[in-house]
C-alpha cells in the first residue's frame, strides 16, 4: 500500500516520466529477447555441419572460458534447469567434444573438461564468428556499442541480485 500511495503523490509529469522510463526499460528487454533469438537462429546456422547447435555452443563456450565445471555449475551461471544443460553434456560427450572426469569436491557431480578435439571445434567456431562478427559490426556504432554493453552488464548484475535473493523490495 506504501508504494501505491508513493505512485499516487507524485505529480503527473512524475508519472509520465515514470511510465516511459518502465516503457523503455520493456522495450529494452523485448529486444533483449528478440536479438537473443535470432543470434540463436544465426549460430546454428552458422554450425550446423559441425552437428552443433547454439545450445551445445554455449556449454562449449562455458568450458573454454572458465575450465572444468560441474553441470549444477554450468546450469547456475545460465540461470537453467540441471536438466537441460546435463542433456546437452551428454551430448557432447557422445560428439567427444567433452569427457567427465572425477570431482575431488563432490563425488556424485563429475566435471566436464573439454577434450582437445573439443578446444580445437571451440576455436574453428570462434573463427567462423569473428568473420562474422567483423561484417556484422560495420554497421553499427562504437559509441552505441560500449554503451549498450555497459547496460547489458549492470542489468545481468541486477538481475543475478533478484535471482539470488538479492534485489531491493522497492525495486
Amino acid at each position: 500500500a506504501t508504494g501505491v500511495a508513493l505512485v499516487r503523490s507524485r505529480s503527473p509529469t512524475e508519472r509520465r516520466a515514470m511510465t516511459e522510463a518502465a516503457d523503455d526499460l520493456t522495450e529494452t528487454i523485448a529486444g533483449i529477447r528478440r536479438c537473443f533469438w535470432l543470434l540463436g537462429a544465426v549460430s546454428d546456422e552458422m554450425i550446423a555441419d559441425l552437428g552443433l547447435t547454439a545450445s551445445l555452443r554455449a556449454v562449449l563456450e562455458h568450458l573454454h572460458q572458465h575450465g572444468d565445471a560441474t553441470v549444477p555449475q554450468i546450469a547456475t551461471e545460465k540461470a537453467v534447469k540441471r536438466q537441460s544443460i546435463q542433456a546437452l553434456a551428454d551430448q557432447l560427450r557422445e560428439l567427444g567434444l567433452t569427457a567427465t572426469r572425477e570431482n575431488p569436491a563432490h563425488k556424485r557431480s563429475a566435471l566436464i573438461t573439454l577434450t582437445a578435439k573439443g578446444a580445437r571445434t571451440f576455436r574453428a567456431i570462434q573463427s567462423r564468428e569473428r568473420a562474422r562478427l567483423k561484417e556484422f559490426r560495420q554497421h553499427l556504432d562504437s559509441d552505441d556499442l560500449a554503451r549498450t554493453a555497459r547496460t547489458l552488464k549492470d542489468m545481468t548484475a541486477k538481475l543475478r541480485e533478484i535471482v539470488n535473493g538479492e534485489g531491493d523490495d522497492d525495486t
